[in-house]
């Protein structure tokens, strides 16, 4: 492609202001020309942080009525990501679509299967494995300097309380809880860090007075390379806003990995560190070393520069295709089969439509 990748921003609520410092960052490479959002005081907001006054329409729908526009980014609630990304990819569009994928596998299959149809791009914005420290630990286990993961521990602490008119209190609207809704991270990054799961089982816990579905979760999987992992979201906690260990606070996100011959661990505004055993030393009281990143960049800015160069025909590494972001999903649609069952799940699962699920 010879001029600007021509994007469509579809859904103008919070996370957008995680996406346009991507867009504006490489304005060289693409412009957003539209945008959709019905909710009409949001658009003076749309338009600082996209820094131009760009058209807004209410209905996403008349998106898909433009010429000019060469590429989507889905922004729309969770239960809308598959409506609009089939629409987008019979116009010919490519898709980024924000995590969560969709609601379950079925709707994630009917988008790739559409996407693949038309020959376009289907990206997921799982941002953490665009991110510095993130990567940084990827890049750890990969090295081979903690031996064979025995385990890892993923835990994302925030709180989160939607209004009552809110589409994310909804089961449907979120495809569940704060599982599917945000896990999702941790699950993403589990899957990347260590390969695919074998089982998995899940407890849950729901307060109706919060949110339709669970708001606090837990996860157990036998992993296929023999580590067992344990991720767990909490959505009632405060204890991560009071600047962490400055503050006696918690952490919003916190990763262990423990192997045969080291163990690393990542806490949001720390970082990640490494700390190498000495085989057969109990004395070792060796500290863990913090691993620079060396980027200065959000993995949302990261992923969209990815995209955008993909999508323009130029080469990139965009990691987080639909088509194996589909895994993900999978193993959080098996951990609320596991809750409502109460039984361990084997992967693969069954595709099912939503209105015919089991939890």
């Amino acid at each position: 492609m010879n001029r600007k990748l021509k994007i469509a921003v579809l859904g103008g609520g919070g996370i957008l202001a995680a996406h346009a410092p991507g867009l504006n960052r490489i304005s060289e490479l693409c412009e957003v020309v539209a945008v959709a959002e019905p909710n009409e005081a949001r658009h003076g907001e749309i338009r600082r942080l996209l820094q131009k006054d760009v058209p807004v329409y209410r209905d996403y729908n008349e998106i898909f009525n433009l010429s000019e526009i060469d590429s989507v980014d889905i922004l729309l609630p969770h239960n809308l990501h598959m409506d609009a990304a089939i629409k987008a990819a019979e116009k010919g569009l490519h898709v980024l679509c924000e995590k969560v994928m969709a609601r379950n596998i079925y709707e994630c299959q009917a988008m790739i299967d559409a996407c693949n149809k038309s020959g376009v791009i289907l990206a997921i914005s799982h941002d953490r494995r665009y991110a510095g420290d993130w990567v940084s630990l990827k890049n750890i286990i990969d090295s081979g300097e903690l031996g064979d993961v025995l385990s890892i521990k993923m835990e994302h602490n925030q709180d989160v309380c939607f209004s009552e008119d809110s589409w994310g209190r909804t089961f449907d609207g979120l495809g569940g809880g704060a599982i599917m809704s945000c896990l999702t991270h941790q699950i993403d990054a589990l899957r990347w860090y260590l390969g695919e799961a074998e089982k998995v089982n899940c407890m849950l816990k729901i307060l109706p007075e919060r949110m339709e579905g669970e708001c606090i979760g837990t996860i157990n999987a036998a992993m296929k390379s023999g580590a067992l992992a344990l991720l767990s979201i909490n959505w009632h906690t405060q204890s991560h806003q009071w600047g962490g260990a400055e503050n006696n606070g918690l952490w919003y996100e916190f990763i262990h990995v423990t192997g045969t011959r080291g163990e690393a661990y990542y806490m949001s505004g720390r970082g990640t560190f490494l700390k190498k055993h000495k085989i057969h030393d109990v004395s070792d009281n060796a500290c863990f070393i913090k691993i620079e990143t060396g980027q200065s960049i959000s993995g949302h800015e990261k992923c969209i520069e990815e995209f955008v160069k993909a999508a323009c025909g130029e080469p990139a590494q965009v990691l987080t295709y639909g088509a194996d972001t589909i895994k993900t999903v999978e193993i959080a649609e098996a951990a609320y089969i596991s809750a409502a069952t109460d039984k361990t799940v084997t992967l693969p699962i069954k595709a099912t439509p939503w209105e015919q699920r089991i939890y």
